[in-house]
């Protein structure tokens, strides 16, 4: 199985909305039994809840994140993930420092996707910067989907 993790700063924005982005994906395609995927935060506190803005946008498009609970990045999360995803080059650089042999599994989201470009942070923003964030996350988890699959299907 393809063990995914997805990280930002305080898992409580960006993080939790492509996780719960990409586990919606992973059920409509059916390959639950293939993918699975966890979220974490360089400088999460334990057990936060998602943002308000997250939750906003993600119930708008029908999914429930109320029961989303922050955690901080370990060590052994990138020992136990295939891929990690980050939002920035800040983020993929911290998981870098904290395991440099995990280069070759770690990559920001845009990279994985084939761009070049830091998924910003909406935190403290209204529900239309929560809105725009989000979009620019399901494009790019669209963008990378093929490879995610392609990744799963040499997991099996």
């Amino acid at each position: 199985m393809l063990q995914i993790l997805i990280i930002c700063t305080g898992n409580t924005c960006r993080s939790p909305m492509a996780e719960v982005l990409l586990q919606d994906k992973i059920k409509k395609y059916n390959v639950a039994e293939q993918i699975a995927v966890a979220s974490a935060g360089i400088a999460a506190w334990d057990e936060g809840r998602a943002s308000k803005g997250a939750q906003c946008v993600m119930k708008q498009r029908g999914i429930d994140i109320l029961g989303h609970r922050s955690r901080r990045l370990s060590r052994e999360d990138i020992v136990r993930a295939d891929l990690l995803l980050t939002m920035t080059a800040s983020h993929k650089e911290a998981v870098l420092s904290i395991m440099p042999e995990a280069w070759n599994k770690v990559f920001t989201l845009a990279e994985f996707a084939g761009e070049k470009k830091d998924i910003s942070d909406p935190y403290g923003g209204d529900t239309a910067i929560y809105e725009a964030c989000a979009v620019e996350i399901e494009k790019i988890l669209e963008k990378s989907w093929g490879r995610i699959l392609e990744l799963a299907g040499k997991m099996s």
